[in-house]
């Protein structure tokens, strides 16, 4: 008995030190253990998460009840000619061009809400906004192209 309980505290100090030597290596040298193995893990240090905002926005312009817009007074921080969530209300006609139809509203927390709907183009769809930004993009259906007539068989002469 008294044997077994020395293996036992022997192996435990043993798996402790291995422990701590393991712990004591930095992450740079946990790879030359193994130097010839393929790495799927990527041994540095994780990334944290950034303490501003990579991209800043500017203020939203916000859509006149006609749908219009104020001129721009400056660039809206999207490149591009698509359309992407977080856009102003204004991005989003001078990129879709004017909508079919626009509510405005205020939510339940006082917030301003904008529903613009364009029926046509290929940007067609009901796109929603908060506080100026869009937040939801729905498609809507497209009217299907009309068929086109068959053709008459030819007459084999």
């Amino acid at each position: 008995m008294a044997g077994r309980r020395e293996r036992l505290v022997g192996r435990a100090l043993m798996a402790s030190a291995l422990a701590l030597i393991v712990a004591a290596c930095d992450q740079s040298h946990l790879a030359d253990f193994a130097p010839k193995a393929p790495r799927f893990i990527d041994l540095s240090p994780l990334p944290t998460n950034p303490t501003r905002p990579a991209h800043v926005l500017a203020p939203p312009r916000l859509a006149n009840a006609d749908g219009s817009c104020p001129a721009p007074s400056q660039e809206s921080g999207f490149a591009g000619s698509g359309i992407a969530l977080e856009m102003s209300e204004c991005d989003v006609i001078e990129r879709a061009g004017a909508p079919a139809n626009l509510d405005l509203g205020v939510n339940r927390r006082g917030e301003r809400t904008a529903v613009m709907t364009f029926l046509q183009g290929e940007r067609a769809g009901v796109y929603r906004f908060v506080n100026g930004r869009l937040a939801t993009i729905e498609r809507v259906a497209q009217p299907d192209a009309p068929a086109r007539p068959a053709k008459k068989p030819r007459e084999k002469s």
